[in-house]
């Protein structure tokens, strides 16, 4: 009987315990990456480019719109409704400065065919031999400046949405989408397959 007694006294505060634990499931953010992929680039792109890009339609074919036609509802309606995710804290916002205060040196370099929009939302060094021999080494200066602070920004905008480390590479994707999205007709953008095509009107 005292050891029943005893037993009990000891068994349930821990089955007390364990009842009251809170089962943490954790679901990788899509749409609020996607949101925010957008609203950034709109913001670093958009004005330099001296253009908006609306968000695009179900079954747009623009630089492979029609893959996630699901994706493009969500954004754009969440665009619509004005209750897209906005994600900021200051390191966001001062390496969203720097990317845009970039963008003029590197636009040419776009212009030019000598890089382009990776699949990994970074800049590829596709064709340096396209430009003068003066401006070889500042491409590749410039290239790795500009990768350095979009893969700080990614990885802070990863910290704001508690994504995990693993995970770093889907956010990658979603920016990859926006800044080919917020690509010039006529620039070089990379396919999902690693394909390199100049991006359409």
């Amino acid at each position: 009987m005292r050891i029943s007694r005893l037993f009990r006294l000891a068994v349930l505060p821990a089955a007390l315990a364990a009842a009251c634990l809170t089962v943490h499931v954790y679901i990788y953010p899509s749409k609020e990456v996607d949101a925010t992929a957008q609203k950034l680039i709109e913001d670093i792109r958009g004005e330099v480019l001296g253009e908006t890009y609306g968000p695009a339609e179900p079954g747009d074919t623009r630089d492979g719109a029609d893959r996630n036609s699901l994706r493009w509802r969500l954004v754009g309606a969440a665009h619509a409704s004005g209750s897209e995710t906005r994600v900021s804290s200051p390191a966001i916002e001062a390496l969203k400065d720097k990317l845009k205060r970039r963008a003029p040196v590197l636009n040419p370099f776009f212009d030019a065919g000598a890089i382009g929009e990776g699949r990994d939302g970074l800049v590829a060094v596709r064709d340096a031999a396209v430009l003068p021999m003066k401006d070889r080494a500042m491409v590749n200066r410039v290239v790795k400046e500009e990768n350095d602070d979009r893969l700080a920004l990614y990885r802070e905008v990863a910290r704001e949405l508690a994504v995990k480390d693993e995970d770093l590479p889907r956010v990658q994707e979603s920016f990859a989408r926006e800044w080919q999205r917020f690509a010039r007709p006529g620039w070089w953008i990379q396919t999902p397959e690693g394909v390199w095509e100049r991006r359409r009107p």
